[in-house]
């Protein structure tokens, strides 16, 4: 990865960066990230749903240091939102909104589209409205 600074414009270039996070059974593709673009408060992490038919690619989940919203703009995607209460199905496009400290995961069933990419924003815990 390489951050540059040119004629006050910072350019990211090698992304994405691959992140670790608890729960995921594979590391996390990130473009956004403190490091990524300096001083950034939040990450931003771009998965491919078309990538992912079929079975979750996290286990039920609980992100306690951090806020998460999810943004799915592309149409035509079927999928569930899985929690210890609930399971939501939806279709694209949706936002969805994840509290810190709420056990989730997605669940990506179909997608009309060769490509889906969806952004997972992580955000400071209690940014999200309650």
């Amino acid at each position: 990865m390489e951050v540059a600074q040119r004629s006050g414009v910072v350019i990211t270039q090698g992304l994405p960066v691959y992140v670790e996070v608890e729960g995921h059974h594979a590391p996390t593709p990130f473009m956004v990230t403190p490091e990524t673009l300096p001083g950034t408060p939040f990450s931003i992490a771009v998965v491919d749903a078309a990538r992912l038919i079929g079975a979750p690619h996290a286990d039920l989940h609980v992100h306690d240091d951090h806020d998460e919203l999810y943004l799915v703009a592309t149409p035509g995607l079927r999928f569930t939102v899985e929690t210890e209460d609930d399971r939501i199905e939806l279709n694209s496009p949706a936002t969805i909104s994840i509290p810190a400290g709420v056990k989730h995961r997605l669940i990506c069933h179909e997608v009309q589209t060769d490509t889906c990419p969806f952004l997972g924003i992580l955000l400071e815990k209690g940014t999200l409205p309650a």
